[in-house]
């Protein structure tokens, strides 16, 4: 039976994610509502233009289940767009800003390498991948007006960095109300980061034919439900054990 693996399919790329998940031998369901979730083990969101995604995610008041999903332990995916989404943080962003779901500890920049314009290829050191799925220590990054991640918390393990474009316009990042804010300063940024059950990268890799981080995902999804399964079969020794106590005759003391 195909692994099913669940994609946010209000706009963006998930048609592509659908593709690169047949490849593999898995199968992907379209979700745009929130009950469209229920009894599903793992999601992906794609990218897009993520103000479009989060305007239409609460018109159809996705953001709660969204958020239980990801606080579930659940294994997510956010690419792009997605990855805006699942910061607990992001700035860089259009006046009013947007609502996020959160559950990945980093701060990213929602345009950090510019316009569409500045969309670009580039070849990534992925040592980490390489390990878990072969292949080459490196793999294609595609970037289309991307997101960059500025700023991880100490639970946060970086998959991939890449260097900052020469001339790119210097970035601030607010550091809250009464503290001095921060010039980002770094030569290289971070662009794939994993975070327990989240999985996270500014570039698309379903627009490559690299298969590697569709595997790595399907393999946090069979990790995820293999700790399931282990817990259910846990709880119900321990329940069997308490029905065997529970019936066990008492033993009456024997006077010689």
């Amino acid at each position: 039976m195909a692994v099913v693996v669940s994609i946010l399919a209000l706009q963006g790329s998930y048609n592509e994610h659908m593709a690169a998940l047949r490849r593999i031998g898995a199968k992907g369901v379209e979700v745009r509502k929130p009950e469209q979730l229920l009894g599903l083990d793992s999601l992906i969101i794609p990218g897009g233009e993520s103000t479009t995604m989060a305007k239409l995610a609460n018109y159809h008041n996705l953001f709660p289940a969204l958020r239980e999903f990801v606080s579930a332990g659940k294994p997510v995916w956010g690419t792009c767009a997605g990855l805006i989404f699942l910061a607990n943080k992001a700035v860089g962003q259009k006046t009013g800003g947007q609502e996020l779901v959160g559950g990945l500890d980093c701060t990213v920049h929602r345009n950090f390498f510019g316009s569409q314009l500045q969309s670009f290829e580039t070849e990534l050191s992925v040592p980490m991948l390489a390990e878990k799925e072969g292949g080459n220590h490196t793999c294609r990054g595609v970037f289309i007006r991307a997101p960059a991640i500025l700023e991880v918390g100490a639970d946060v393990e970086v998959l991939a960095d890449c260097p900052v474009p020469a001339g790119r316009p210097s970035i601030t990042i607010s550091s809250g109300e009464g503290l001095e804010d921060e010039v980002y300063s770094k030569d290289r940024v971070i662009v794939a980061v994993r975070q327990g059950n989240i999985l996270a990268t500014a570039f698309h890799p379903e627009l490559t034919s690299d298969s590697r981080w569709h595997r790595l995902f399907l393999d946090m999804d069979k990790e995820s439900q293999s700790r399931a399964l282990s817990a259910l079969s846990l709880s119900a020794s321990s329940s069997e054990a308490g029905a065997v106590e529970k019936n066990k005759p008492l033993d009456l003391p024997i006077f010689e």
